[in-house]
């Protein structure tokens, strides 16, 4: 995964855009043994779950948890 993209400032940059900044919620959390962690990140638009990750890298699985909430919703307005 790769954060090079700023797929959390794509994301917050679209909520901008469309009103929704304030929409956006997350829940980050860190597991396992601590010198090996695994977090896990997970994106809500008004409590619903729109992007999930879980790795190694807890800026990475926040990026990654974006990009899925990003496209997500991309994808929903393009239906209408």
């Amino acid at each position: 995964m790769s954060s090079t993209n700023h797929w959390r400032m794509q994301l917050n940059n679209y909520l901008q855009a469309n009103g929704g900044a304030h929409l956006l919620s997350w829940e980050v959390y860190q597991s396992g043994p601590l010198h090996q962690p695994t977090w896990t990140a997970i994106a809500y638009i008004r409590g619903v779950e729109y992007g999930r990750c879980s790795g190694s890298s807890q800026n990475a699985v926040r990026e990654e948890a974006a990009r899925q909430t990003l496209n997500a919703l991309q994808c929903d307005r393009r239906r209408w």
